[in-house]
């Protein structure tokens, strides 16, 4: 009796022991996340400068204490800092040309960096080189995924709003676009719900629209937060965003989120929007609702990239929505084959030439076999073959890997329709251009 209880005893010293174990530097806290300003007039190439001199700072202390770099693509600190920060591009002559009295905020999504927006920042720069292009970056984003435990959406707010205010004082610039992804949709969408007199303010570019969270238990995550700090853990391979994510992260997208349908707020301003049908991280559906009842301009646009599921693709509930069918699952781009199965969330940002996320990237989204210690999967799905297959979640079950006959998934991270976004977007920001047409296929 006494042996049984001792053994007992011994059992719940080795959980409490387990449960204790200490966490990875890279899942707690720095004391030192990225934040808002505390001066509202802090000039942006400041702002910018000092925050990747934070990044880099933590990440040298913090996950290349070795010397080695943990990030696939052999990125140094000052490499994934860069990636990580907030950037701008400002006009190349002080004369009058493309983009003249342009300006374009951009504002990346939750868990990612302000390089999700790097495709469309460079887009736009090409197109458009006397404007001035600026991108923020998130409250609690860019350093370690510890940074993502005591964020909060307000500041998300406010550093966006520090972001249109650096635009606003500008005199030379008159028509200022707000270009979000996914969070940063919902951040566009909150500013000039609640400016609704801001008037520079022209249009709204809203990639992977996020107006509501794909789980119907998104709102339990502000209480689960005070029981549970991760969703999911990973080894944080990615130079770019984080790939761990915290109940916190869930709950803020949540708060954030919860009234933008319910407001009564119609959006006057001109609105593009792009939408997969397959996104596993937000309603699509509530994104095409928002569309087709909140947005009341005339100058409105949809992509809408069509499901490998025909009960999703239910007839356009309004106009001014262009749908995109999926296409072949074998695919080329600059003489490289690969596979395609559909359109993800975490994709439709991002140009196939990316050389971080591209077809030819660095980076290989492999999340699903980053299982220690059997990670023999992972390095397979890393070095690739014929067989090797791009999509959304969805596509990682038994009955898909049978009809796509692929050997392993990497879950998209660049868009292969890029093109027709980037003529969607450029048009979007010429109120003489017909964006209707845009929208078609560039061979009509």
């Amino acid at each position: 009796m006494f042996r049984s209880k001792i053994n007992a005893y011994f059992v719940l010293i080795l959980f409490f022991i387990a449960s204790c174990s200490p966490k990875p530097t890279f899942l707690k806290k720095t004391g030192s996340p990225a934040c808002v300003p505390s001066d509202p007039d802090l000039p942006f190439s400041q702002y910018v400068e000092d925050s990747r001199k934070n990044i880099e700072h933590i990440l040298s202390d913090l996950r290349f204490a070795n010397g080695a770099t943990p990030y696939l693509g052999q990125y140094s600190a000052a490499q994934a800092a860069q990636m990580r920060g907030p950037f701008e591009r400002l006009p190349e002559k002080e004369s009058a040309g493309p983009g003249k009295g342009k300006g374009f905020l951009l504002i990346h999504g939750l868990t990612d960096s302000p390089y999700l927006m790097r495709s469309i920042a460079d887009s736009l720069e090409q197109a458009y080189p006397n404007a001035t292009i600026r991108a923020v970056l998130l409250p609690g984003h860019g350093t370690v995924a510890g940074d993502s435990l005591n964020m909060r959406h307000t500041d998300w707010m406010a550093v966006t709003k520090y972001g249109v205010r650096s635009f606003e004082k500008m005199e030379t610039i008159f028509d200022l676009y707000l270009v979000g992804f996914s969070t940063g949709t919902a951040l566009a969408i909150r500013h000039l719900q609640d400016n609704p007199k801001s008037s520079k303010i022209k249009g709204l570019i809203l990639i992977s629209t996020a107006v509501k969270a794909k789980s119907g238990a998104a709102f339990l995550s502000p209480y689960l937060r005070w029981v549970k700090e991760w969703l999911d853990t990973y080894s944080e391979r990615d130079a770019v965003r984080y790939e761990s994510f915290s109940v916190n992260a869930g709950a803020e997208f949540y708060l954030l989120t919860k009234n933008i349908i319910k407001s009564i707020t119609p959006i006057d301003v001109p609105v593009l929007m792009a939408v997969s049908a397959d996104d596993a991280t937000i309603d699509a559906d509530a994104a095409r609702q928002f569309f087709c009842g909140k947005v009341t301009a005339r100058r409105r646009g949809l992509i809408w990239y069509a499901s490998r599921h025909a009960e999703r693709n239910i007839d356009p509930p309004c106009g001014d929505i262009k749908e995109v069918k999926l296409g072949a699952v074998d695919r080329e781009f600059q003489g490289t084959a690969y596979r395609f199965a559909n359109y993800a969330h975490t994709a439709l940002s991002m140009s196939p030439a990316d050389p971080h996320y591209g077809v030819n990237g660095r980076y290989h989204q492999c999340k699903s076999y980053d299982t220690p210690p059997k990670m023999e999967k992972f390095y397979n799905c890393q070095k690739g073959s014929a067989k090797t297959i791009f999509g959304e979640r969805d596509i990682a079950t038994k009955a898909a890997k049978k009809e796509l006959d692929y050997d392993y998934w990497r879950r998209g991270t660049f868009n292969p329709d890029y093109p027709r976004l980037e003529r969607a977007i450029i048009c979007f920001a010429d109120e003489t251009c017909d964006l209707q047409k845009s929208m078609d296929d560039e061979s009509k």
